[in-house]
């Protein structure tokens, strides 16, 4: 098999591998389907599975996740300060969106780590994008939650796979 199809088929795996997992902690934790748990969590893994087989695993998704959700949890509390602002019906959701766009951005940047931005950016709508409509801080805090179980759950199908892959090629030599 050459390379590129090796990659091809193991980058594969690892994403079913991946919502495999999650469906299972889905079916365990969230039997009434109410948290959406294996939306957030499988999206988190899925942006942090990689597919270069070369590279190591890539702990800056949790710093990613990190930054975006705290971002989302101000954004959330700013937020619900401003929510006397309802009554003048004025659309504030879609401003405070762009407030915490900018900010998770002006932070991963000022970190000199823009690799991460993208997940800061995702993880930062999965936090605060439910919780907006709902006004509850519990909802935001769950999904710090879910996206901490897609990293693990996406760094533990990525070392597994690199065991394995090692050990392949060490008896293969």
């Amino acid at each position: 098999m050459h390379q590129k199809d090796l990659t091809n088929t193991v980058y594969v795996i690892k994403i079913l591998s991946c919502a495999v997992l999650i469906v299972f902690l889905a079916l365990i934790f969230d039997k009434d389907k109410d948290t959406n748990f294996f939306l957030w969590a499988s999206l988190t893994a899925f942006f942090t599975i990689q597919h270069d087989l070369s590279q190591k695993i890539n702990y800056s998704q949790v710093t990613g996740n990190f930054i975006g959700s705290i971002v989302g949890i101000l954004i959330w509390l700013g937020m619900t300060k401003a929510s006397f602002l309802h009554m003048y019906y004025i659309n504030l959701e879609y401003l405070f969106f762009i407030l915490g766009i900018f900010l998770t951005t002006l932070i991963c940047v000022s970190c000199r780590a823009t690799q991460y931005t993208g997940i800061a950016l995702s993880s930062f709508m999965i936090v605060s994008v439910y919780d907006f409509g709902h006004h509850t801080l519990d909802g935001a805090l769950l999904r710090i939650v879910y996206c901490l179980v897609g990293c693990i759950t996406a760094y533990g199908v990525e070392y597994i796979c690199q065991r394995i892959l090692q050990k392949k090629l060490l008896s293969s030599s």
